[in-house]
């Protein structure tokens, strides 16, 4: 490691060395004689210690070179790893009952906890049996892997803080870390005293869902049910010598290594939402592309861009729905099976195709398989949103919520589900972690305004639509909810005078006719609000499809002009549009 260090410090420059602090993403880059993209890259996907400092308006950032020095050196010492293991003679396992076979012929699996699916309504012990249950089944499962020769690798990731922007992520990146071929994991319905274990094995490196299965089992007598089903999952899993990792394959692996970091940066500023950001994750994903053609991912995170791009009002509508389809559609055929992939479709039927039961569908799938994650779970929540089972909607909410507890898509989720229950007080208290979690998470304040303006705190909702606006750098969707904001709170002539400017900056395909509908509704402007929703509808505006849930038109809802629009809607909810 003196060696690495050595070495590193003649590598840069020596006036950054008098200097302990560094100040911004420019100087460390230049300390380390990168781009700034790839520092930034290294804090995101390999814990780069960079510190933050908050502002009333922006942040900064900064680190101390000591610290940027240990954390190469360690990193040094962690990518020589593999080529001095695979310099070490190898040492048999005594455990092994195949103790002949060579140690390079079986799997190290990362084991991941059995995840049971609550509802919210149980509270009783039935609950804590299912807990029990399931830390039981993974202990029993590893005794038998082990029996089978695989080499089952125990972590407790419920207390490790690992590097990621989601539960996918985090996952992910620690099975690259220790080696891992495979992860394992699984989740746990129950209806009385059935349970019903949904089980997958995943390459790690492509996302590759290799196997699945479904189990049954009684409750009567839990520890023979146990050791059973740990015997029958054992028995199903593939043959642990069919995916371990060739030399070959760890070579390319480290190929793709810069494009995996490029594709989980443009998921980083996907999830932030303003035009700024979003015009980054366009880039990182195309650079993902370009450095591997056959990245799904990256695929998907463009598909996704897309879609929030046009509900921003930063791409006309229709010609982001077109580049969403041909994104997903790519992404498709090269793996069908990745998380994300299924995700970016079922974001797409959604809110371009407004094929509910086309999403639903996809969602059910992967439920049934039990290889969805938290933002399946949160896609799943707004599609129940949508139909208006709202008891449904949170329920999802907080079981994605319960996944990822850290995520502010989550916490998200979760205030937007009450939300559109009515429950204003619940969403009000997980807007505000939202943001806490994510203070550039424009669509946070978004929600924060409006759900203050349901309670009518419209000073609160202006505050929050101002926070909004410096966010996203002027999106044109957030002015307009400024400007219901201040109709909201009687002062009309303000909220008359943004409406004019957003006429005067915004294009024809980019104007936010669904928000400034609102805004006459809110005054009463029946004939002019019903107008700006049938430009919206023309245009395929995204939100347009939530209009039927929407509070601020409760005043409208008895109109002809009204039900002429949501028939129309309805009808195209039934008929959609395919792929």
């Amino acid at each position: 490691m003196q060696s690495s260090s050595a070495s590193f410090r003649g590598s840069v420059d020596s006036t950054q060395w008098t200097k302990e602090r560094l100040d911004s993403w420019k100087e460390v880059a230049s300390f380390f004689r990168r781009e700034v993209r790839t520092v930034q890259l290294w804090e995101k996907s390999e814990g780069l210690p960079v510190r933050r400092q908050h502002h009333k308006k922006l942040g900064s950032v900064y680190a101390y070179r000591q610290e940027l020095e240990a954390w190469w050196a360690a990193r040094s010492a962690i990518h020589a790893v593999p080529t001095e293991a695979a310099a070490a003679p190898r040492i048999e396992d005594p455990m092994r009952t195949a103790a002949s076979a060579d140690a390079s012929d079986y799997c190290r699996i990362l084991v991941l906890p059995f995840e049971p699916i609550h509802s919210p309504l149980d509270r009783g012990p039935l609950r804590q049996i299912v807990e029990e249950f399931a830390e039981g089944l993974k202990n029993d499962l590893v005794v038998d892997m082990v029996r089978s020769n695989f080499r089952p690798i125990l972590l407790p990731l419920r207390n490790l803080a690992i590097q990621g922007s989601s539960t996918h992520d985090r996952v992910k990146n620690m099975a690259r870390e220790l080696g891992t071929d495979l992860v394992l994991s699984g989740s746990i319905r129950y209806s009385g005293n059935q349970v019903r274990i949904s089980a997958q094995m995943i390459r790690p490196s492509d996302s590759l869902c290799l196997w699945s299965d479904r189990f049954d089992a009684a409750l009567d007598n839990i520890l023979s049910a146990q050791a059973e089903l740990a015997r029958r999952m054992a028995r199903a899993l593939p043959d642990p010598r069919s995916h371990t990792v060739k030399a070959s394959e760890q070579s390319l692996a480290s190929t793709q290594n810069v494009a995996f970091h490029a594709c989980s940066m443009g998921f980083h500023f996907w999830q932030r939402r303003g035009r700024n950001a979003l015009t980054k994750a366009i880039t990182y994903f195309q650079d993902a592309i370009e450095l591997e053609p056959a990245c799904a991912e990256a695929y998907a995170g463009l598909a996704d861009t897309y879609v929030s791009l046009s509900y921003n009002h930063l791409m006309p509508a229709r010609n982001a729905a077109d580049s969403a389809q041909a994104a997903v559609e790519t992404a498709l055929k090269l793996d069908r099976n990745s998380i994300r992939v299924r995700n970016a479709l079922i974001n797409l039927l959604i809110h371009c195709s407004w094929d509910l039961t086309g999403a639903e569908r996809e969602c059910r799938e992967l439920l049934e398989a039990g290889t969805m994650d938290a933002r399946t779970i949160q896609l799943y929540s707004s599609l129940m949103n949508l139909r208006g089972r709202h008891q449904d909607a949170i329920n999802l909410a907080l079981h994605a919520y319960r996944l990822d507890p850290e995520s502010d898509l989550t916490n998200g989720q979760v205030s937007l589900a009450y939300f559109y229950a009515g429950d204003y007080g619940s969403a009000l208290s997980y807007v505000r972690r939202t943001i806490d979690l994510e203070p550039q998470f424009l669509m946070g304040y978004a929600l924060l305004g409006r759900t203050e303006a349901e309670l009518g705190n419209w000073d609160a909702a202006i505050a929050a639509f101002k926070r909004g606006i410096e966010v996203s750098h002027g999106c044109p969707f957030i002015k307009a909810l400024l400007a219901y904001g201040y109709a909201g709170s009687g002062d009309p002539l303000r909220a008359h005078a943004i409406l004019r400017e957003l006429e005067m900056q915004s294009q024809d395909e980019c104007f936010p006719a669904y928000d400034v509908s609102a805004v006459h509704a809110i005054l009463n402007q029946e004939s002019e609000a019903l107008q700006r929703i049938n430009e919206a509808y023309g245009t395929r505006d995204m939100k347009t499809i939530f209009l039927q849930h929407d509070p601020r038109f409760a005043n409208l809802r008895n109109t002809a002009g009204y039900k002429q629009i949501t028939s129309a809607l309805f009808s195209e909810v039934t008929n959609p549009a395919r792929l």
